[in-house]
């Protein structure tokens, strides 16, 4: 990651989620974030695996918006990376990039969670 990535997260967004929806709403939000971000991490490791760059880059830009949505900057940014990647035929740097992603997932769904619970 570049010296000045992004934030783990946006956490105005989440705030905002919360006022519109409210906890219930916002753990719902969360959960379909969560699994759509399962599947589709998984997706993309199976089109790196095969070296299908136009089908990674379609499926790390749909990762991008989801991420985006929800406030979690620095996975919209990898997800970014990736898709570039991806777009310029740079497997390599994609799939290393793949193994960056699911730390920042990792983090950002203790982030997330570290939030809720702050905001309680």
């Amino acid at each position: 990651m570049a010296l000045n990535s992004p934030a783990i997260l946006e956490v105005e967004q989440i705030d905002g989620l919360l006022e519109a929806a409210g906890r219930d709403g916002v753990t719902e939000i969360m959960s379909a974030f969560w699994r759509s971000s399962d599947a589709l991490t998984l997706g993309l490791s199976t089109h790196l695996d095969t070296e299908d760059a136009m089908g990674a880059a379609r499926t790390a830009h749909a990762l991008k918006g989801s991420a985006a949505n929800v406030g979690a900057c620095k996975l919209a940014d990898c997800a970014r990376m990736i898709e570039d990647h991806c777009k310029s035929g740079e497997l390599q740097a994609a799939k290393e990039a793949l193994v960056k992603l699911s730390a920042i997932y990792q983090e950002t769904r203790a982030a997330v969670e570290s939030h809720l619970v702050s905001q309680a």
